[in-house]
């Protein structure tokens, strides 16, 4: 359905939208009943308002068939459901973007696919790590400390320093499993040095995996099984910025991260290292060999 199919709908069915969108008690019956059923005092507690009040409200929602009374209480039916659920994204959407609205307007938000775009609304409950004149090393700082307990560490990332190189291959060495997915350029890079003797150490450990994204990777990402960090590139030059992470903790997010990780892994090649092809490798030539593309 286009955009125009859309307005043409709108404007033919506007007042019903506008009734249920423009009033808090309807949106409130919504909402809470999506969290289970509930009796007509419930109701009332919920939206802070007398029986008076909050009947005719239901009595609307009833007649779109969006709830229903059953067993003296008030369930959402199927559509209902439905409507809920949007409801609920939208709010969660707005939210997230009326908290934090610089970061959002100066980073580079299509980079992430249709799909992930229309759930964001699930880090809603994500605060913004930045670098600050009082501690440059802020986000540096965050990564370090989600990584210390975590249980699993997945990665998408278009960029690579010392520091996180060495960060996550001591995971690895602890046991940690470890995945990522990278660009071509970071893969590259992998085959030399320093990054080619430090891949070396943990080139026997089953437990770690490289992926190579055939686009380019315009988003950071690292998920835990605790904590999610999610970054974008900026906005005027399209480079990532390392100075200003989103994190979350909550499940909604966590989920998210995990949806978004494997999205890229699938869509990826395994690049895997081989103990006998690393050693001894001291020409260009000879490094291209350290890393071969599974199928």
């Amino acid at each position: 359905m286009d955009t125009l199919d859309t307005l043409e709908i709108f404007n033919t069915y506007q007042d019903g939208i506008q009734k249920l969108f423009r009033s808090r008690l309807l949106l409130q019956i919504m909402i809470s009943l999506d969290d289970g059923n509930k009796t007509l005092a419930e109701l009332r507690g919920v939206t802070d308002t007398t029986s008076q009040t909050i009947l005719p409200k239901i009595r609307f929602l009833e007649e779109v068939h969006y709830i229903r009374y059953d067993d003296d209480a008030y369930h959402l039916t199927p559509q209902g459901n439905v409507i809920s659920s949007q409801i609920q994204d939208h709010v969660r959407t707005a939210y997230l973007f009326s908290k934090n609205p610089k970061f959002w307007s100066s980073h580079y938000l299509e980079a992430l696919p249709a799909m992930f775009l229309r759930d964001i609304g699930d880090l809603y409950h994500s605060g913004i790590v930045e670098t600050l004149n009082t501690n440059i090393f802020s986000v540096l700082e965050c990564f370090f400390d989600m990584l210390e307990n975590a249980e699993q560490i997945r990665v998408v990332s278009s960029f690579m320093s010392h520091l996180h190189a060495d960060a996550l291959i001591a995971k690895v060495k602890e046991g940690v499993p470890v995945e990522m997915v990278v660009n071509t350029e970071i893969a590259e890079e992998l085959r030399k040095e320093p990054f080619l003797s430090k891949i070396e150490e943990i080139a026997g450990y089953n437990h770690f995996r490289i992926y190579v994204a055939p686009t380019p990777l315009l988003i950071g990402l690292t998920v835990t099984d605790s904590t999610l960090s999610f970054g974008l590139c900026r906005n005027d030059d399209l480079r990532y910025d390392i100075s200003s992470d989103l994190i979350g903790t909550d499940n909604l997010a966590l989920a998210w991260g995990e949806r978004l990780f494997s999205y890229y892994k699938d869509i990826s090649e395994e690049l895997s290292s081989d103990p006998s092809l690393c050693s001894g490798l001291t020409s260009p030539e000879s490094r291209q060999g350290s890393f071969i593309f599974i199928g």
